[in-house]
C-alpha cells in the first residue's frame, strides 16, 4: 500500500487504496509473508476492513484471512509527514514485531 504514497506525503482518499486492495491481497498470496506491517490508521483500517487506531492497538496483531490463509497484520504509526512526531514509537513497535517473530521461530 505504501506504493500509493505521494512525494509530499499528503493524505490520499480511501478510494485510491480501496481500488487496489484486491491486487494487494493477490500480491500477499504470492509473497506469502510471515507478518505484515501496515503503516497508519487509514491503511490499517482499509486492509483490515475495520476501524483501526494505531495508538489504541500498538504491538497488537490482527489475523486477516486472505484466500483461506490467515496472515498476522500489525498496524504501526505512519512515520512520514505529520507522522514524524511518532517515528520513535514506530521504530519501537517494528523492533518489537521483529523480536516477537524471531522468538516464535525459535519455539
Amino acid at each position: 500500500m505504501g506504493k500509493c504514497t505521494q512525494v509530499d506525503a499528503r493524505v490520499l482518499h480511501n478510494s485510491v487504496y480501496s481500488e487496489y486492495l484486491d491486487l494487494l491481497y493477490k500480491e500477499i498470496e504470492i509473497v506469502n509473508p510471515k507478518i505484515i506491517i501496515t503503516l497508519g490508521n487509514q491503511v490499517s483500517s482499509i486492509v483490515l476492513r475495520k476501524n483501526i487506531s494505531v495508538s489504541q492497538c500498538r504491538k497488537q496483531s490482527f489475523l486477516k484471512d486472505i484466500s483461506g490463509k490467515k496472515y498476522k497484520i500489525y498496524p504501526v504509526y505512519y512515520p512520514i509527514g505529520n507522522g514524524m512526531m511518532n517515528i520513535e514509537k514506530a521504530i519501537e513497535d517494528i523492533k518489537f514485531i521483529i523480536e516477537t517473530s524471531k522468538e516464535k521461530e525459535i519455539n
